[in-house]
This record gives C-alpha cells, sequence and structure tokens, in this order.
C-alpha cells in the first residue's frame, strides 16, 4: 500500500513541477518588398518573463525610422514619439523600446532620424 501512494506522490511531484518550466515561443519573419525593405522580427516569451523582442530592417534614403517601422508592423506612438508597442508587444515593468542604427543605440528619436540605404535599424526591448 505504502509503495502506491509513493507511487501516487512521485507523479503528482514530478506534474508540478513540470508546470514550473518555462515555455518558449521563438517567431522569425522574413520578408521583402518591391521597396527592398527587409524587416526580421523574433519574438520570444516566456512563462515566467516578459516578452523579449528584436525588429530590425533595413534604411531607405529620405525616409525616418518611426516611418519605416509603421509601414510593416502596428506601432501604437506617444504623442511625444515615444513607441509604446510593436505589433501588440508592450513593455513590461522596467522594460523599453530601444532604437539602434549600425548597431549603435541612436542619439536623436526615430522621427528624426533620416535612414540611408545603408543603414542596418533594429529596435530592442530592454530591461533597465
Amino acid at each position: 500500500m505504502n509503495y502506491k501512494k509513493s507511487f501516487v506522490s512521485l507523479i503528482v511531484g514530478l506534474s508540478l513541477l513540470g508546470a514550473g518550466c518555462s515555455l518558449t515561443h521563438t517567431v522569425n519573419v522574413n520578408s521583402t518588398t518591391s521597396t527592398n525593405l527587409n524587416t526580421n522580427v523574433s519574438v520570444n516569451t516566456s512563462a515566467n518573463t516578459n516578452a523579449a523582442a528584436t525588429i530590425s530592417y533595413s534604411g531607405q534614403i529620405g525616409k525616418n525610422a518611426l516611418e519605416l517601422l509603421e509601414s510593416k508592423h502596428q506601432v501604437d506612438v506617444s504623442s511625444q514619439g515615444f513607441v509604446n508597442a510593436i505589433d501588440g508587444v508592450k513593455p513590461g515593468d522596467h522594460q523599453f523600446w530601444s532604437f539602434y542604427v549600425n548597431g549603435k543605440q541612436a542619439e536623436v528619436g526615430a522621427r528624426d532620424y533620416i535612414t540611408k540605404a545603408d543603414d542596418q535599424i533594429e529596435w530592442r526591448l530592454e530591461s533597465y
């Protein structure tokens, strides 16, 4: 009888342990349009953490970084020009969308940065 109780306890314990494990889901999207705008999206979500995301695309002569982002993604922007959400991904507590140009964090806002054809623009959901 004790053997059966121990076995049931083991099964229940393993089930509870498995329920606490985090789940990861990764989505990668690559698309090219006739304007040669390349967009890569990688979104990782975990049951124990907020979403982490990276979105990247190539610059285009004469277009700002924000308008290029808005041309391929659903973007929620504040009146001050801060990006609140991209494709429904909102920063969690102590997170923000950060804007990079050619691997370096931008020194101006996305509305003010006029891209060049050889620019690589990237948005990262970062923590502080």
